[in-house]
């Protein structure tokens, strides 16, 4: 009797144990765990955003991540036991705009690359977007269990995550930092912009472009896995200088002058079929711009019938279509015509379909075309590519060699559907 009573006090005591370190872990994943509003629901777990709520942040357009503004408040509260751990994996990493580290900082919260993380005991935990938006494609919740038997952060880091270096001037390494017992592993994804030594230590290689350097460090009893990178650009100058005529086939940027500042346009993303132009601003009223090279924001006009073609670095025509309301470039894979001429005071009227290119229309900074001319708006200049400062360098190779990338001859990036006369893998070809 005595016996079987104690085995079965063992017993009581190894379930009451069990349940008191057993975890449950309820984790929000974007596009499949949505809600109409700023409260998301979920086996106990309570998503609540506060000032400032957006539909595209938990609600019905979350199709691929929580969005959190700079200013919203996020509320993570349990009706279920004690949080224990909340896990952020967002889309940028650190400090970055869109990464963990944009969230104000708390007792308990850590982050590494891409991955936020707090670790304490409550039923209710808030989360602010302090420094910029903070974007999450999971949220992971966890609840029972010991506090803080999450493994420590191996924390691997360079002291800068991205460096831009001009070739001829002196190349300093970032500093590399951790805190793991584990083993640490560098790489590099291009030896010929970039080394890494065994301590972390960058080098420049023989080449312009762009190296990313990874860290890497095993889990193990003490420390989680770890990953930190560092990002290194290499690039000289390319020259503009501002053009009063057009020759075929060279490379110009599109600028406009207005208020003391100089804005030279940049071409729509790759992945946009139409698009305004959007511009970096130099200040001054300058005759000569230097352009990294590792930024292509060049424009090809080319003699066609009636005018010339304007091709941008992706290898697309900009032309305006048939619908007078619309303002914004159109972007095709075949030449059109522009009618382009030169003024006294150094602009150009660049018309096509009966609408020409403007600069600044009310507050903004970007170029569109118009029927008539814009209050407030100015035309473009043109600044032509000084020979010498071309395009086509490294940076542009050593990414066709990793990549199969194509670029016509003069120098701008083509799609695969191009025919014509192509450089690929530092070669020139002929595609038919």
């Amino acid at each position: 009797m005595i016996k079987t009573l104690r085995f079965t006090l063992m017993a009581v005591m190894m379930l009451i144990c069990g349940a008191i370190s057993a975890q449950t872990v309820v984790t929000f994943t974007a596009g499949t765990d949505k809600s109409e509003g700023a409260t998301l629901t979920k086996d106990g777990i309570t998503l609540t955003l506060d000032k400032g709520t957006s539909t595209s942040g938990l609600g019905k357009l979350a199709t691929t991540e929580y969005r959190l503004y700079k200013g919203n408040v996020l509320t993570v509260s349990s009706t279920i036991g004690d949080i224990t751990n909340i896990e952020f994996t967002c889309t940028a990493k650190n400090t970055a705009k869109y990464g963990p580290g944009c969230f104000a900082s708390q007792t308990g919260y850590t982050f590494e690359g891409t991955v936020g993380t707090w670790v304490g005991s409550a039923t209710s935990v808030d989360f602010t977007a302090e420094t910029a938006q903070v974007r999450a494609k999971t949220i992971k919740v966890t609840i029972g269990g010991a506090a803080g038997e999450t493994k420590k952060a191996a924390k691997l880091a360079f002291s800068e995550e991205k460096v831009n270096h001009e070739v001829g001037t002196d190349f300093t390494s970032p500093t590399f930092s951790w805190e793991t017992t584990a083993t640490v592993k560098f790489s590099s994804d291009n030896e010929a912009v970039a080394t890494v030594n065994a301590e972390g230590v960058i080098a420049l290689g023989t080449e312009e472009g762009k190296a990313v350097i990874t860290a890497e460090s095993a889990e193990n009893d003490v420390y989680a896995a770890g990953t930190a990178t560092c990002t290194v650009y290499v690039w000289h100058y390319v020259t503009y200088k501002k053009a009063t005529a057009i020759e075929s086939g060279k490379k110009y940027l599109i600028v406009a002058q207005r208020d003391g500042n100089t804005y030279y346009a940049m071409p729509c993303k790759e992945s946009y079929k139409y698009g305004y132009l959007s511009t970096v601003m130099k200040e001054g009223t300058l005759d000569e711009l230097k352009v990294e090279s590792s930024y292509d924001d060049n424009f090809v006009f080319a003699e066609c019938e009636d005018g010339y073609s304007i091709q941008d670095c992706y290898g697309r025509y900009l032309y305006m279509d048939d619908d007078p309301n619309h303002k914004s470039f159109q972007l095709g894979t075949e030449p059109v015509a522009w009618e382009v001429e030169a003024s006294d005071n150094g602009t150009f009227s660049i018309t096509n379909n009966g609408q020409f290119i403007q600069f600044g229309q009310g507050t903004f900074t970007s170029f569109g075309a118009y029927a008539t001319k814009q209050d407030n708006t100015v035309l473009p200049m043109l600044f032509k590519m000084v020979e010498g400062t071309t395009g086509i360098n490294n940076i542009q190779t050593t990414t066709a060699v990793k990549n199969n990338v194509m670029y016509n001859i003069a120098g701008q990036r083509v799609n695969k559907d191009y025919k014509g006369l192509v450089i690929m893998n530092g070669k020139k070809m002929m595609v038919k």
